[in-house]
């Protein structure tokens, strides 16, 4: 697939834009696992997922957000080889992921190669994506030179997210606590991890105040408090699910019970 330019696109489309308490399940693992749950997004790997099952979900009325590595090298991607070709966009690997590498967003060449994956998102029909890894200044800067710096995480992200709904795509931010003052109005949502357990889902909360979702995750291994990971402080409004651990994000999900009295 040939590269984007890189200069500023401004967004002429139209695109879906989820409310705040949309409910949600997230798989990135296969099989994807049943697609009749009594929800209305799945959040699918872009690449790995099957197209019959993105068409399956529309045909029911559904929306399917496409996940991918927006701040990472993968070995394992399509576009991994392209990635290499620029040494220089590479830095250190990722804590507890050794194959996994922070990119430097600052370029072009990455910026390039991420708009690329978001037309491949479009062609297979996806309503949105969601990028993944735009914390880089939170882990050492990356390992560049110059570090990575919340700023620059901020004007990647206002360029895919222009990028995106130019090409009628919803997009939405992945962790990243520390941008969401500066990103909640030019993104559709919230996909966060943990905010329980690390006790900082007021950092997420503006997403539902300005009417869009946070869709949010914790992990049953290492909390495992189903009351207080469905209802702990300040996750009102969340789209929450709870899987058994972080390791894969596979089809097996559990769903919030009533809140006890």
């Amino acid at each position: 697939m040939s590269l984007i330019s890189s200069s500023a696109t401004a967004p002429t489309s139209s695109w879906w834009k989820p409310a705040a308490g949309t409910t949600w399940q997230c798989v990135l693992d296969q099989p994807v696992g049943s697609l009749t749950l009594p929800v209305q997004v799945y959040d699918f790997d872009l690449f790995d997922t099957p197209q019959s099952s993105i068409d399956t979900l529309h045909a029911a009325g559904k929306q399917v957000i496409c996940y991918f590595s927006a701040g990472t090298y993968e070995p394992s991607r399509p576009d991994s080889d392209k990635i290499l070709s620029d040494s220089a966009a590479v830095g250190a690997a990722l804590d507890g992921w050794p194959d996994e590498k922070w990119l430097d967003i600052r370029t072009d060449f990455i910026v390039n190669i991420m708009k690329a994956r978001i037309d491949t998102a479009a062609s297979k029909g996806c309503d949105g994506v969601d990028p993944d890894n735009l914390d880089g200044y939170d882990n050492g800067g990356g390992g560049f030179s110059e570090n990575l710096t919340s700023t620059d995480s901020i004007t990647y992200m206002r360029k895919l997210a222009d990028y995106a709904h130019s090409k009628g795509l919803a997009i939405g931010l992945k962790n990243a606590g520390a941008i969401v003052d500066s990103t909640v109005s030019f993104l559709d949502w919230s996909v966060n991890e943990e905010c329980i357990e690390f006790e900082e889902c007021d950092m997420f909360a503006p997403f539902i105040k300005a009417g869009k979702p946070v869709f949010h995750i914790e992990y049953l291994k290492q909390s495992p408090d189903v009351q207080k990971d469905c209802y702990g402080p300040n996750t009102s409004g969340f789209s929450t699910i709870l899987k058994p651990d972080e390791s894969d994000l596979p089809a097996t999900v559990q769903f919030c019970p009533p809140k006890s009295s």
